[in-house]
């Protein structure tokens, strides 16, 4: 089945992402974002001009041309860095608030989460993303594929 070829291009100049109309009206500065981050990321694209305002939504990436779908990825995953939690070395609560000391695949990391109700999303029984006070998220892919310790850990902590 043929795909009909968008009618824009994504560029970039800089460290600025712009889109051109295949029509040549011209290049508007434009940001990327998922429509359904947390839920459906890698459909939905959505392209937002200076002002946040749509200017136009792409079903999927595969509806790009290869050098748009690259600055689009890039983008994207410069947008939503989601640091994946493979070990969790501690997590406790004190007066109302989790602390957690866990490695991701980047690294280590230390963060505070303070409402557990707010602050863990549940994607599945199994997958959840942790966000912190500082609006940073982290994925937890499986609970179950996590050693025993830290499983004990996130479990009494959310």
């Amino acid at each position: 089945m043929d795909k009909s070829p968008a009618p824009f291009m994504i560029l970039r100049k800089l460290d600025q992402v712009f889109l051109r109309p295949n029509d040549g009206t011209g290049e508007i500065p434009v940001r990327l974002a998922w429509a359904r981050p947390i839920y459906d990321r890698g459909s939905d694209i959505c392209i937002l001009n200076e002002k946040k305002r749509e200017v136009v939504m792409v079903s999927s990436l595969d509806a790009l041309d290869s050098d748009s779908r690259r600055i689009a990825e890039e983008e994207l995953n410069k947008r939503y860095l989601i640091p994946r939690i493979i070990r969790v070395n501690s997590a406790y609560a004190h007066l109302g608030n989790r602390y957690w000391h866990v490695e991701t695949e980047i690294g280590p990391r230390t963060f505070l989460m303070k409402d557990p109700t707010r602050g863990v999303t549940w994607i599945t029984q199994d997958h959840l993303i942790l966000r912190d006070t500082l609006g940073n998220r982290y994925e937890l892919a499986s609970l179950a594929a996590l050693d025993a310790f830290s499983r004990a850990e996130v479990l009494k902590v959310i």
